[in-house]
């Protein structure tokens, strides 16, 4: 008798998993149809257009809030793209990187942040913005895979992948954040004359006295996905990598900047740190606040870069 309830309850349990795969692969394509004609937004949009323009743009830009707010795309190219993310880090960029076309031309702009980079706290988890690509991107499905950072039920449910989305996937469906059609990517940030006084008091209470150790441990997750990006900029000699990092306020450790740059010249990286860029420049009209240029800083940055860049194309 014990034996017939317990293959009537393990039939239960088979009939229920069914239905639920069933059901959450119902919810998924659903989800699916609405979230591919997002366009805009950070919750899938802005990922849905560069994984649609990536492979027929001449310039790109790839990095966190930072390479967002401080690259001005227009200024290398008419057909280029700011792919920067609030938040997001070296794996999140490094998925993305990963599915370009090696034999495309193209410049690309890795933003690092040395900070960041040298965080023992780190642990690739920014690879999760990525997750509603999950079985649909053949790239990125491998990545998260190899990243560990999904869950079993999430590789088995793939609307869960969904979480933390949906809002902002279906707010831009029915209202647009921006016409995606002129849109480059490039949110450049605009200060206020009512945000000044703000802002002046932000960057005048900066602590320039910060202790530095010069302990600094490079993260091995961090340093992983950078070396994932070098084996495909090996691979892809029709590219040109520029790895930067953007102006702070005022840097006060050199001991992190120095290790980061030795590790890029042993990788046989392009890199230029200009984190002190602006040190001695006591221009507040440049900042939005000690990590954050103002669309003013920005420009002026962008400016710099792409006339160095010619530079050194022209003496190639």
């Amino acid at each position: 008798m014990n034996i017939e309830i317990a293959k009537k309850f393990f039939k239960i349990i088979i009939l229920t998993l069914l239905i639920s795969y069933g059901l959450d692969k119902l919810v998924f394509f659903g989800l699916n149809k609405i979230s591919d004609k997002v366009m805009s937004g950070q919750s899938i949009g802005k990922l849905n257009q560069f994984l649609f323009i990536k492979d027929s743009t001449d310039f790109l830009v790839f990095g966190n809030s930072r390479a967002n707010r401080h690259i001005d795309v227009d200024l290398f190219s008419e057909n280029g793209y700011n792919m920067g993310i609030d938040g997001i880090g070296i794996a999140y960029n490094s998925t993305l990187i990963n599915t370009l076309l090696e034999d495309k031309k193209q410049l690309v702009l890795v933003h690092i942040d040395t900070k960041n980079f040298f965080d023992a706290d780190y642990d690739g988890s920014d690879i999760r913005g990525l997750k509603t690509k999950y079985q649909r991107d053949t790239d990125i499905t491998s990545a998260l895979e190899k990243s560990g950072q999904l869950s079993v039920l999430q590789k088995f449910y793939y609307s869960m992948n969904y979480n933390g989305n949906a809002i902002g996937i279906t707010k831009n469906y029915f209202r647009p954040s921006y016409n995606y059609k002129t849109y480059n990517g490039y949110d450049p940030i605009s200060v206020s004359p009512d945000q000044e006084s703000m802002r002046d008091t932000v960057l005048s209470n900066f602590d320039s006295d910060k202790e530095c150790s010069d302990n600094h441990e490079v993260n091995v997750i961090a340093l992983d996905y950078l070396k994932s990006i070098k084996t495909f900029v090996d691979k892809s000699p029709n590219k040109t990598f520029l790895f930067v990092t953007s102006p702070i306020y005022n840097d006060t450790c050199s001991a992190d900047n120095t290790k980061l740059n030795q590790i890029m010249q042993d990788l046989g990286l392009n890199y230029w740190d200009y984190s002190n860029l602006y040190k001695d420049i006591k221009d507040n009209s440049l900042w939005k606040d000690a990590t954050h240029m103002s669309k003013k800083g920005a420009e002026a940055f962008s400016k710099l870069l792409i006339e160095k860049f010619k530079i050194i194309i022209s003496k190639d």
